[in-house]
Order: structure tokens, then C-alpha cells, then sequence
């Protein structure tokens, strides 16, 4: 049964604050997304970390540990490349927060490997701002991805999700679950991505039978804004 201690309210509305802080402060002083500002100390790279620690309060909590759950078999990473719409999700406040049209973006580099550009539009600004995840698959499990934060290069802001079903063109189910301390309760986020950035009604039931199948709460999703997105 979900339940949000009141501590974690706390930090909550102090990443809230930390959010308006920092649109504030993209305001006074614009960051030009690019490879050359992001190789160098900035704004961004300072507040980042600050908003990002806040995530498990951006979350609703569920009680005991994470269900197993294992990845889809003979996951096929060249196959997923390309460029995946967020259309639904569990509730997670710091994305709401930022900003809307979110964008997963599957590529791969000869010289840096697979990695994910994750593209979003400002609330306020109505810019596109990005950041950059190295990606490694397990050797054994294809479909797990570990990642972390490149550009801005923060190496501690790591973490692991699953695919969980796809068929590489409609529709994909990427799932996170993080076990908290002393195993009493973990946070869970559920995303439902698309190729196609308005899929068919019939892609989306699918791919929530296919959720519900291995006993995750549809229930929980969330449609997400993508009126005005860039295509």
C-alpha cells in the first residue's frame, strides 16, 4: 500500500523550491545546451544533483521489497534504437516539474557505445534542454540497462531499469525499481513509450495487458501532455 512519510513531504517541497530556484536562475542566466557548454563547470552542473536527490521524495513509495520481475529474453538493443515518445508513466513530480514532450532517445556512438539523450521541453522557457546517459547492458540479461549521468558529467547519479516488452517499433515497457534502506518499502516507475508520438489506442491496451500480466499496477499510469511537442 502506498504511503509518503512526513519527512519525505519535507524534501519534496524542498525540491519544489529547489526547481523554482533553478528556473530562476536559467532565467538570469540562460545555459546554451550544447556539447561545448557541457564540457565545461556550470549552473547546471552545480543544481543538478541537488534536484536529482530529491527524486525518491518525487515518488510515491510502495510497501516491502521489489517484485522480481526479469527483462524481456533475447532483447535486441540494435533494434531499439532510435527515438521513443514517453506517453504514459507513474507519477514522478521532478518530470512534471521541469517540464513536458519528454523523449527517450536509444543511439549508439562507435566510440562511446550505447547511450540514451533525454530531451525534454521547459515549462517556462518553452526550450528543449537535454541530458546525456552512458548505457550498459548485462551480458547475461540484454534487457537490463545500467546507466549513468554523462553530460553533465555527475558519475554518482547512476541507476539500473529493465525493458520489459517490446516489439521495437509501437510500443515499449520500461520499468525502474529501487529497493530503500532496511527493505521495508521501494519506489517503482513504469514508462510507457512509443515510436509513434500519438499511438493507437489499441497499441496502448496491449501494452497495459501486457503491464497488468506481470502484475504491475496500470492503474497507477499517467497520460502525459503532448499537445505542442516538437515532432
Amino acid at each position: 500500500r502506498p504511503f509518503l512519510a512526513g519527512s519525505l513531504r519535507a524534501l519534496l517541497a524542498d525540491l519544489i523550491l529547489l526547481l523554482s530556484c533553478l528556473h530562476s536562475l536559467l532565467l538570469t542566466y540562460p545555459l546554451s545546451m550544447t556539447k561545448t557548454a557541457l564540457s565545461r563547470p556550470s549552473l547546471l552542473h552545480l543544481l543538478l544533483p541537488l534536484l536529482l536527490l530529491g527524486q525518491t521524495a518525487a515518488q510515491v513509495l510502495l510497501t516491502g521489497r521489489c517484485p522480481k520481475i526479469h527483462p524481456l529474453k533475447n532483447f535486441q538493443p540494435k533494434r531499439f534504437l532510435g527515438r521513443w515518445y514517453e506517453i504514459e508513466r507513474f507519477f514522478v513530480s521532478y518530470e512534471g516539474l521541469a517540464g513536458t514532450c519528454w523523449v527517450e532517445n536509444y543511439l549508439y556512438d562507435p566510440h562511446r557505445g550505447h547511450y540514451t539523450r533525454l530531451d525534454w521541453k521547459d515549462r517556462l522557457s518553452g526550450k528543449i534542454l537535454s541530458i546525456e546517459n552512458g548505457i550498459t547492458h548485462n551480458k547475461h540479461e540484454p534487457g537490463r540497462l545500467r546507466f549513468v549521468l554523462q553530460r553533465p558529467s555527475i558519475p554518482f547519479l547512476q541507476g539500473e531499469y529493465i525493458i520489459l516488452a517490446t516489439d521495437y517499433s509501437t510500443f515499449a515497457l520500461a520499468w525502474q525499481c529501487d529497493n530503500l534502506p532496511l527493505g521495508v518499502s521501494h519506489t517503482e516507475i513504469l514508462w510507457l513509450l512509443s515510436k509513434r508520438q500519438h499511438p493507437s489506442s489499441d497499441t496502448i491496451h496491449h501494452a497495459k495487458k501486457l503491464a497488468h500480466g506481470l502484475g504491475l499496477d496500470i492503474n497507477r499510469l499517467q497520460k502525459q501532455d503532448r499537445s505542442n511537442c516538437p515532432p
